[in-house]
């Protein structure tokens, strides 16, 4: 094994503590097992050069049939014990570390930014934690333990065949480095050919799913053939990719096969070389045990080369994973602090998407219990604003204080318990519009649900419904109308029942009359909470506390509805372009 995946394998223990003495345990057995295999030619080997030497059998070791079938036995129900022993434990320890492997990068990815999870393609991330986990579970049920198995077997033939005869073992050592050196040589142009695949396949999985998720519109505007083509020309690049794997990866594999075979005509060679005068045709005994020992070295040399192009094809997953538990978390609080009060406050402030600027030196105050709107153009950094505020992303300078206390301090986990949200795309999972509306309070009771989706004004479509709460809304929430995902949502938030709540164009997409009842359904959850809100609409927000005119990533106004009208500024053109367009 390489550097490569030693590191890999290193760096997978380091992360988990779950399976490793089960697994390693594992191995041993499964190393043990193969070397008791090789213990019945040996026994026979010694049975017999004892008879040929001694002439008789009498009074040595084994001495009768029975003897040597009694120890036959022996040693059958021990290589069975061993070989069962091995398998339940090294695939209990795989299964023990794939699992506690996969929980923790799926624990990381919960904690990741949202930029990050933004900024990446969610098949990319279904692959990952799936797929590519899949590959690296495989390193620790399959592929090491026979790969350590079948090494620790060749090593102890080969020891028996320096013993018993170390001129043809020492010709064995002179082609062995050769075929090693075959499989070096492709070393390089393999982990290219396989990092390649892995990317080319990230890409296909992208490509198909962005596919199929536009499909509707590509019919609309009967682009279907042409976008096609496109997944054609993809697939046929993963194509291409794994065929230079088979080719960097089978290629090798089969030159160190070609090389061992020499050791068989080497072996004959050597033989007719050393046989003394007047002795063809009767080989001794020490020569043909060797004869098969080789044999079984061989299937081992050709089953490790094998396992280890498939373990470094595995360790290019592992990589993969790796780099995403490489990316940083949010840093969290090791005694997180609770705020007594909930007033928000902004002190300087900026946020940059990689080199884009899209905050910069913000500060303001929303006062507990008031309503503070924020306003501007597409892009000016309004919802950025608001994941701050929710502490998905982490500002590069400045600091966020609720009641005081940095976010930092109160942790995510915190600022989420203190935070209900109602986005404009709100996400439902794919379950009941209980177990949807639940997801504000878990251990909710029946009456507790019908109170919030009467408040949330959806209580009236809900029960329509054939089976009312426990109607499946689909992925995603398709089987119900913008509207009624949002009431929805609504409902999860006033069921949730926090002091400061953060709205994000919750009412842009929606014809008027839903608008009504969503905006109806808003006024309860407002009722005494801290609020900041993102508006689309200004007629939505012209009774708010303060509101705040966002350009290009920075306040540059400030103030009431009437006082902002009166100043004739930036918030006056938006607001005369809406009633204009209106």
């Amino acid at each position: 094994m390489d550097r490569q995946v030693i590191n890999s394998i290193g760096r997978i223990f380091g992360h988990v503590n779950d399976g490793k003495k089960t697994f390693i345990s594992g191995v041993l057995f499964r190393g043990v097992e193969r070397c008791i295999g090789i213990m019945p030619m040996m026994f026979c080997f010694y049975w017999l050069h004892t008879q040929q030497s001694l002439g008789t059998l009498d009074g040595a070791f084994l001495s009768s049939p029975v003897d040597y079938f009694i120890v036959l036995v022996a040693i059958f129900v021990a290589q069975l014990l061993c070989a069962y022993l091995g398998q339940m434990r090294s695939f209990a320890g795989s299964y023990q570390l794939a699992h506690a492997y996969r929980t923790k990068a799926i624990n990381h990815f919960r904690q990741l930014p949202l930029g990050y999870i933004h900024k990446t393609h969610s098949s990319e991330f279904l692959e990952l934690l799936s797929e590519d986990i899949k590959q690296v579970e495989s390193i620790f049920s399959h592929v090491l333990p026979d790969l350590l198995s079948a090494a620790v077997a060749s090593a102890t033939i080969l020891l028996l065949m320096l013993i018993i005869s170390p001129l043809y073992a020492l010709g064995l050592c002179v082609i062995l480095p050769c075929a090693f050196w075959v499989l070096r040589a492709a070393k390089a142009r393999f982990n290219w050919a396989a990092k390649a695949k892995v990317q080319a396949y990230k890409h296909t999985s992208s490509v198909i799913t962005d596919y199929i998720e536009a499909l509707c519109t590509l019919k609309l505007f009967n682009q279907t053939r042409q976008w096609l083509a496109r997944v054609k020309k993809q697939l046929e690049t993963s194509k291409q990719h794994s065929l230079q794997v088979e080719m960097w990866g089978a290629g090798p594999v089969i030159g160190f096969q070609v090389i061992l075979s020499f050791t068989v005509v080497l072996f004959v060679v050597m033989l007719a070389l050393t046989m003394p005068e007047n002795s063809v045709g009767h080989l001794n005994l020490s020569a043909i045990i060797f004869a098969i020992l080789l044999l079984q070295l061989l299937t081992l040399l050709n089953e490790i080369a094998e396992q280890s192009m498939s373990l470094k094809l595995a360790v290019q997953s592992e990589q993969k994973v790796e780099s995403l538990l490489c990316e940083a978390t949010l840093e969290e609080p090791y005694k997180p602090q609770k705020p007594e009060q909930f007033d928000i406050n902004f002190e300087r402030v900026s946020f940059n998407y990689d080199d884009k600027k899209a905050l910069e030196h913000i500060s303001f105050i929303v006062p507990q219990g008031s309503v503070t709107a924020i306003v501007g153009e597409t892009g000016s950094g309004k919802s950025t604003l608001i994941n701050l505020c929710a502490r998905f992303f982490e500002p590069q300078s400045g600091c966020i204080t609720i009641g005081g206390i940095d976010l930092r301090d109160i942790g995510s986990e915190g600022v989420h318990n203190l935070i209900s949200m109602v986005f404009q795309d709100m996400q439902l999972i794919d379950a009941s519009i209980l177990d949807n509306i639940r997801i504000g309070k878990p251990d909710a009771t029946l009456e507790e649900v019908h109170h919030a989706c009467e408040q949330a004004q959806c209580l009236r479509f809900i029960n329509k419904l054939p089976n009312g709460l426990d109607t499946p809304v689909g992925e995603g929430g398709v089987r119900l109308s913008g509207g009624q995902r949002q009431r929805i949502a609504i409902a999860r938030a006033l069921l949730k029942d926090m002091p400061i709540v953060l709205l994000d164009e919750a009412t842009a997409s929606l014809d008027p009359i839903t608008q009504t009842e969503v905006v109806s359904a808003i006024k309860n959850l407002l009722k005494d909470r801290t609020v900041i809100t993102v508006a689309h609409r200004l007629s939505s927000i012209v009774h708010a506390d303060n509101i705040l005119v966002i350009n290009e990533g920075k306040i540059v106004e400030s103030g009431t509805h009437r006082c902002l009208l009166s100043i004739g500024g930036y918030y006056t053109r938006l607001w005369r372009a809406q009633s204009k367009a209106a």
